[in-house]
């Protein structure tokens, strides 16, 4: 792996804005060689001076930490790297701001909201670049508030940091000028924001002054932010020792109200968090690389561990940065690091068998995150199995039995979906109902709308509306909550190649904008539905059927990760290929 990029590639380049400040910026993101992000550097190079790129976290974190205390950067981070390196460079005097640039906003904010530097997690390149001036912009503003105490007598930019001389106006004050000293070496050791400024007149006894400050600080942030309920506790302070009590009391319930909404944020984050369902934001124009890269298995059919046979589905965990890929072929289910050729055996790979440690043509597999554990469909086994991830497993329990499955979904509030491909209907269970509720089909093999035939994979998306790869109807159907029958989405006009028509659908994903991507599998491509579109267009594959890099043979499961990059399943060529997003 390469740990940064040549130094030709990130040079210095004056900026255009004489008014900016200079800085650097440090980008670290495993695509960071990928087009959308040199987009992106081109546009944000009017205001920087030096950009640097990263694709590995240790070698940034290296690079950060051996900066001068002089200097001053500015991060871009990816979800999963910012991840791994925010919590360890934050509190260094060099990071100024931190940006989180994803494809997933909701799932990055959850854990960058502990981090007071991280200024935005954004999914849209114009949004990054206003955003930085924007703040670029606030960070001078800052300046302001020192005219109402100091004089500032000499700014210079020397060595890439702005120097301010000051001198307090009351310095002459005999009792301050101590207190001066004191405040004036603090800000030598840690960034000044308002909060500063505010404790900085309280300490030289201007009350007033102080909670005009902090309240101009509490408004930066959102109401569940954890800084929110500290400067709640500082204004309770300076009230109480300004002796405004009844000012003070009512404070201190703010501050009780704060952390009781901050409690049920994070818990309400964390169970839509738990069962690790992805619905990022694809832009509308968005583009795939015509040409993938193969990132899990060969073309050699065996049962080494970083070797595949017949992979039919997959899930990504954004979080810990793994594919766990349901390898059809082998009986089992293997873990294989993003980026790594090495893998793991975590269910099954004992042979075919109906033990619990065995797995007879497993189908599909998905991750629940609240329980630390996958859930599979073992088909030949007429099963539903839960495996632990924890560490010494060596054999799943049974879910549910006595089921054809097929596909599986899990939506926010645990009930587990299946298709079932003898009852030709899609089954909602519950942990407490093991004979389930058929929210899809279930009137016979058939093709009328209320009817599924031969039901593969499916999604179910915020709404729990279900969405049905019909094989045997050649269609992609959407199940509104509570429907009786299903609306057309993607097909259903008969086998064919036609941009109309779907072949053998299999995997399905089913973005925020309610766009249909879905494996066109004996056509070997994958199209895209816009809503209520009456056509698809290819995003891969759709070039024959082969094993070249823009080609697929006939390709089962599909995923994305948080970059908005395009992953299938191409089962006929033994590999996992990855369409970087563009």
């Amino acid at each position: 792996m390469v740990n940064s990029v040549p130094p030709n590639s990130s040079s210095i380049v004056p900026a255009n804005n004489q008014n900016v400040e200079i800085f650097s910026l440090i980008w670290l993101d495993q695509y960071v060689e990928s087009q959308y992000i040199q987009n992106a550097e081109n546009k944000l190079r009017s205001n920087i001076n030096l950009i640097k790129k990263f694709l590995d976290v240790k070698k940034c974190q290296q690079y950060v930490e051996d900066l001068s205390p002089a200097d001053r950067v500015v991060m871009i981070v990816s979800g999963g790297l910012g991840q791994q390196i925010v919590p360890s460079i934050h509190k260094l005097r060099q990071v100024i701001s931190i940006y989180v640039y994803c494809m997933n906003k909701e799932r990055n904010k959850r854990w960058s909201k502990y981090f007071t530097k991280v200024k935005g997690v954004i999914n849209e390149l114009d949004e990054l670049v206003s955003q930085i001036n924007t703040d670029r912009q606030i960070q001078r503003n800052l300046d302001e508030p020192f005219s109402t105490i100091f004089s500032i007598v000499r700014r210079s930019s020397d060595h890439k940091l702005w120097v301010i001389q000051m001198t307090l106006c009351s310095e002459d004050a005999h009792g301050l000028k101590e207190v001066f000293l004191h405040i004036k070496k603090q800000y030598s050791e840690e960034d000044v924001n308002l909060g500063t400024y505010a404790k900085l007149l309280w300490k030289l006894g201007k009350f007033n002054l102080a909670e005009l400050y902090y309240m101009r600080f509490l408004k930066m942030f959102p109401p569940n932010d954890p800084l929110v309920g500290k400067i709640y506790e500082n204004l309770c302070e300076l009230a109480s020792q300004t002796g405004d009590y009844d000012k003070s009391i009512d404070l201190h319930k703010k501050c009780i109200e704060h952390e009781k909404l901050n409690r049920l944020g994070c818990s309400i984050d964390g169970h839509n968090a738990s069962h690790h369902i992805v619905f990022p934001t694809i832009p509308a124009n968005a583009r795939w690389a015509q040409h993938g890269v193969t990132v899990a298995g060969e073309f050699q059919n065996d049962d080494m561990t970083y070797q595949l046979c017949l992979p039919y589905s997959f899930c990504i965990d954004d979080d810990s940065q793994t594919m766990i890929i349901d390898d059809y072929g082998n009986d089992r289910i293997v873990q294989l690091k993003m980026n790594s050729r090495n893998g793991e055996i975590l269910a099954g790979g004992g042979g075919v068998g109906t033990q619990l440690d065995q797995l007879n043509q497993p189908t599909d597999v998905i991750i629940d995150k609240k329980t630390n554990s996958l859930i599979m469909c073992d088909r030949q086994n007429r099963r539903c199995l839960r495996w632990s991830l924890s560490k010494g497993t060596v054999q799943g329990e049974i879910l549910f039995d006595n089921i054809r499955c097929w596909g599986l979904a899990i939506d926010d509030q645990n009930n587990v979906y299946i298709s079932d491909t003898e009852k030709h209907a899609v089954i909602r269970y519950t942990m407490n109902d093991k004979n389930g509720t058929i929210v899809a089909g279930g009137q016979g093999r058939g093709a009328a709308l209320n009817q599924l035939n031969n039901p593969t994979y499916i999604f179910v998306d915020q709404q729990q509306n279900v969405y049905v790869s019909e094989r045997g109807n050649h269609r992609v159907t959407k199940w509104k909550m509570g429907a009786s029958q299903g609306i057309v989405v993607a097909g259903g006009h008969g086998q064919g190649k036609l941009l109309t028509q779907v072949s053998q659908p299999e995997g399905l994903f089913v973005d925020t904008s309610g766009t249909v991507y879905v494996v066109d599998s004996w056509n070997h491509r994958v199209t895209l539905w816009p809503k209520e579109a009456k056509q698809g267009t290819v995003i891969a594959g759709g070039n024959g059927q082969g094993n070249t890099s823009n080609q697929l043979n006939s390709p089962v499961g599909l995923s994305f990760d948080e970059h908005g990059n395009l992953y299938v399943a191409d089962c006929g060529n033994d590999r996992i290929q990855c369409f970087s997003f563009e």
